[in-house]
């Protein structure tokens, strides 16, 4: 089997959904709990007796829900191959009767576009628990916050971060930087969990980091000041040139998480794919 076969890709994708339901409704269920505590953080002082509710706070708790839908989506990557730990289970996925790029394809739209459906899932049930507990607890403002968290997440020039009713601090290229930071930050996790077979997302996390560290002693060696650069519309082709760069960069890893995964044994070497 050499060719893409849509038909065999949708009965590998099946077979995937199957195997992975339980862990996939687990993490549904811890990610619907990580966004109740923001929510409930806004609650907290009116079941302590408030008499009013401040809806900014309310706002506030969405744009920290937006937060940790990214972090969640960005570390995702790591849990690409999560299910191929032992020789049976390299064994099972190795023996489908699918090509290797149909295999990884499900997995990697797994962790990207699933991810993204998951994260989305569960806010609204938390939502939906939050708006319940406002009607046992009699609190007057119960109004939905799922078309706000998607307007943060999709369509608003606003980051997470601000505060509501706030106008876009950003410049288009600077958030197109942005998304290409996401963007790259995934794939990076994607290569560390098809890569390593031990600690991925400690070793990808600390590859971040040293990133992080390294671009910030070339800022400041620059001696760039960054308030006025993401302000200044004129640097706008700047930044699109670096989301651009970070999209290839995305690109690129996940070419070289593919080519791992083809060269995937049943036996592997104790901490990596290879």
């Amino acid at each position: 089997m050499s060719n893409f076969d849509i038909k065999r890709f949708a009965k590998t994708a099946r077979w995937q959904c199957g195997m992975s339901m339980k862990s996939v409704l687990s993490f549904a269920a811890g990610l619907s709990f990580g966004y109740l505590f923001p929510m409930f953080g806004w609650l907290y002082p009116c079941l302590k007796g408030a008499e009013t509710l401040d809806e900014g706070r309310l706002m506030h708790s969405v744009e920290l829900c937006t937060v940790v839908y990214l972090v969640v989506l960005i570390i995702a990557g790591t849990w690409i191959f999560a299910d191929m730990k032992t020789k049976e289970q390299c064994i099972k996925v190795k023996m489908l009767p699918a090509t290797d790029l149909e295999k990884y394809l499900v997995r990697w739209l797994g962790v990207t576009l699933g991810t993204m459906v998951v994260g989305v899932v569960s806010y609204c049930v938390a939502d939906t628990l939050r708006i319940l507990t406002c009607l046992v607890a009699g609190v007057d403002y119960m109004g939905c916050t799922i078309p706000d968290f998607l307007r943060l997440l999709f369509t608003d020039t606003s980051t997470g971060l601000m505060l509501a009713g706030s106008t876009p601090a950003y410049t288009p290229g600077v958030t197109f930087t942005a998304i290409g930071w996401v963007i790259g930050a995934q794939s990076l996790y994607i290569l560390g969990g098809t890569l390593l077979r031990r600690y991925q997302f400690v070793i990808t996390s600390a590859v971040h980091i040293v990133l992080f560290i390294a671009l910030a002693v070339v800022v400041s060696g620059a001696r760039v000041d960054v308030d006025r650069a993401v302000m200044d519309s004129s640097n706008n082709a700047a930044f699109y040139a670096v989301g651009t760069l970070l999209m290839a960069v995305a690109v690129a890893n996940w070419c070289l998480s593919y080519r791992v995964f083809r060269r995937m044994q049943v036996v592997n070497n104790k901490w990596i794919n290879l």
